[in-house]
């Protein structure tokens, strides 16, 4: 009677062991689509304004290169500060108002100037200190450097590996400073309609937070779900042993 259990004893354990380590599925995205597709227009030119804090990286060239040197940061500048008054101080052109403006208007803005001393100037404008965190029950936690300041919450979260097993996808918290105000915002993975969300687009310094669902086990639970694992492992491995020694013995 004992040999005949030793089969089953096993199994028994084996799959124990698969079992205790097989992960939670995980929810699809957009969820609430259904079967016919849905269309909305895309604003393919937003663009996040400036803020005062903000460091703008600055370069100007035009048809003669050298013209356009006394008009750029020295080199090993790193960038130039938006002041408190919403300013910044640019080498040859003094005092511009920026905050509030986009990148693509400060271009246009500083072109304008330039077309009084530089023939065809051209400027680039990005943001040095624009970033997003992203925290939580992510594969990847850290923060993210976007130069051209253009992110939205499903990249920063493609950006961080995606989700884990125990993420939820609602609410996913977006913590936000505005005017020396910081708001909670929250958005839902699962539904369409966080591409009209006014925190699916990210702006500088967000912090987007995954929190953990129900199903995530505690430390202890870790801990005694390794030790669980670990035993039942054992166990398998001493009962194919004794199944080889018993069988040796027969014959």
């Amino acid at each position: 009677m004992f040999k005949k259990c030793f089969p089953y004893v096993i199994i028994w354990c084996i799959a124990i062991s698969l079992f205790s380590c097989t992960p939670a599925r995980h929810q699809n995205y957009f969820s609430s689509y259904g079967i016919d597709s849905s269309h909305t227009y895309i604003h393919q030119s937003f663009e996040v304004p400036i803020q005062v804090g903000d460091v703008l990286a600055i370069t100007v060239s035009a048809l003669n290169p050298t013209s356009a040197t006394p008009y750029n940061l020295p080199l090993g500048n790193k960038g130039i500060t938006v002041e408190q008054d919403g300013r910044i101080v640019y080498p040859q052109l003094g005092l511009l108002r920026v905050a509030g403006l986009t990148r693509s208007q400060v271009r246009d803005l500083m072109v304008s100037r330039l077309r009084t001393y530089l023939t065809e100037p051209v400027v680039t404008v990005d943001f040095v200190n624009f970033k997003v965190t992203v925290l939580g029950e992510v594969n990847a936690q850290g923060v993210i450097n976007v130069p051209d300041g253009k992110i939205n919450i499903l990249e920063a979260i493609a950006r961080s590996g995606d989700l884990t097993i125990y993420g939820k996808r609602f609410p996913v918290t977006v913590v936000r400073e505005t005017n020396g105000r910081r708001e909670f915002g929250y958005v839902n993975l699962l539904s369409n309609s966080i591409f009209s969300s006014p925190y699916y687009r990210l702006q500088q310094n967000d912090i987007v937070y995954v929190q953990a669902d129900e199903r995530k086990p505690t430390v202890d639970d870790q801990i005694s779900a390794r030790r669980f694992t670990t035993v039942t492992s054992v166990l398998a491995i001493l009962s194919t042993l004794t199944l080889l020694v018993l069988n040796l013995i027969r014959n």
